[in-house]
């Protein structure tokens, strides 16, 4: 139980990007401790709180994401590509009014792109 009050005080999103260079980037990261790596992911815990969250490892031709962890038995194979998509959604403002151009798809697409949320991050678009 006390896990899951400790998750719900997290001021933190669930989801977020983590851009390095930032001040923003260097402030979470001296609030987390690394605990472990594992394939293309590191798991921190929040000293403030102890929540687990995995950041992507490091790779200057990617986006990095921040997200928190509740099950840490499976931290290095959780799927947040939900998550990813809905800071993709919320970064580009939501939805146009025309149809996504790839063929047989009747999603509308972002706002400002060719394509719907699913093709677009299937094309590897995160931000």
């Amino acid at each position: 139980m006390s896990n899951v009050r400790t998750h719900m005080l997290s001021p933190w999103p669930r989801a977020s990007y983590l851009n390095s260079g930032t001040a923003e980037a260097r402030q979470r990261m001296a609030e987390l401790e690394l605990v472990d790596r594992a394939n293309w992911y590191e798991l921190y815990r929040r000293k403030a709180d102890d929540t687990h969250w995995r950041l992507d490892a490091d790779d200057k031709y990617q986006q990095r994401f921040l997200v928190r962890i509740d099950e840490l038995a499976s931290w290095h194979t959780y799927d947040s590509s939900p998550l990813e998509k809905a800071l993709l959604l919320d970064r580009r403002r939501g939805v146009g009014e025309e149809r996504c151009l790839r063929q047989d798809c009747a999603q509308l697409v972002l706002k400002g792109l060719a394509f719907c949320l699913d093709h677009t991050f299937e094309r590897g678009v995160r931000k």
